[in-house]
């Protein structure tokens, strides 16, 4: 069942809708990327924020909307607690059901033609007005080329039984962690009902590999510098050069000016020492409002994975590598 509930409209001027896709164990992390949001904002810009969510995480509300406000009047919150039609999808690498939920986007918003999707583990550093303006007119979306893209990432996972369906995807795949997506050309092609149908099998990367299926000669590309993955360092930029994935001028503006860290992977509110972490949590303690939502101390005494917690994830990724 849906449940939506409007506070506010932006009336006289172009607005930049962006929508987080969650469940219960993401409410404070999407308000520090909101709070970022809008922290990064150039004077024109103003948003409306649709937050999609599970029942159990709808207590995000008042204070989403109290995150809001305080950094712009203008800016708005629409939140839509829904019942996940995708709760019993294929859940691996500790990444919840909760991430099927943009699936459902092109039925859940039917006003909407597009939308730019976050997910809520990034940090933005700058106007994501340029992103907005991509042109995707005959596109189901826009991202950012993947870390699976690399040689030996491709090779790692092409004795998948499935990834034959991606071959021709290869140098083109995308992480979707960042998505523009065109919701009126995904609705004009009819994807939404493979989308659902899809959720049923099991792909390693989920959602992702989805996308990918289903968009394969319907998708844009956005610089790097919009989806800059935080687990990736220097010499993985340099190897995207070398195998023409991206330029030197993308790499060079990813690693100097990222507009969105995306912090895949590990995550800096659980390990203190992530890869670019320190932005994280420079930002989030420099707010008021978002300081006290997350435990520095615990963050700092976590580093990393027990050896027993090592040995069950090599059998997990060993496992995963037959589905």
């Amino acid at each position: 069942m849906l449940f939506k509930q409007y506070h506010g409209t932006i009336k006289g001027m172009e607005t930049l809708r962006v929508v987080f896709c969650f469940d219960e164990n993401l409410v404070a992390q999407v308000q520090a990327a909101a709070a970022s949001l809008l922290d990064a904002r150039g004077p024109e810009d103003h948003f409306e924020i649709h937050c999609v969510c599970t029942e159990a995480a709808g207590t995000v509300q008042a204070p989403l909307e109290r995150v809001i406000k305080t950094r712009d009047p203008h800016s708005s919150l629409i939140t839509h607690c829904v019942e996940n039609p995708y709760g019993n999808a294929y859940q691996v690498r500790d990444i919840s059901a909760g991430t099927y939920l943009r699936l459902a986007l092109p039925g859940l918003l039917p006003e909407v033609d597009r939308i730019l999707y976050m997910d809520a583990d990034v940090l933005v550093r700058e106007s994501l007005a340029p992103l907005w303006k991509t042109p995707v007119e005959g596109m189901a979306l826009a991202a950012v080329k993947g870390a699976v893209n690399l040689s030996d990432k491709w090779e790692w996972n092409s004795s998948r039984a499935y990834w034959h369906l991606l071959s021709e995807m290869k140098g083109g795949y995308i992480n979707a962690g960042v998505t523009l997506l065109n919701l009126a050309e995904v609705r004009k092609r009819g994807l939404s009902a493979r989308w659902h149908e899809l959720t049923g099998e099991r792909f390693y990367y989920q959602d992702q590999d989805i996308l990918n299926m289903t968009c394969q000669g319907a998708i844009a590309y956005l610089p790097p510098k919009y989806n800059r993955l935080a687990y990736l360092e220097d010499k993985d930029f340099e190897r995207f050069v070398t195998e023409g994935i991206y330029t030197q001028e993308e790499k060079r503006e990813a690693l100097r000016s990222p507009a969105i860290i995306h912090y895949a992977g590990d995550k800096p509110w659980k390990r203190y020492d992530t890869n670019l972490g320190s932005f994280w949590w420079d930002y989030v303690n420099a707010q008021p409002d978002l300081k006290d939502l997350f435990d520095e101390e615990k963050a700092r005494r976590y580093h990393g994975p027990t050896l027993g917690q090592r040995a069950v994830r090599k059998v997990k990724k060993w496992f995963g590598r037959e589905t």
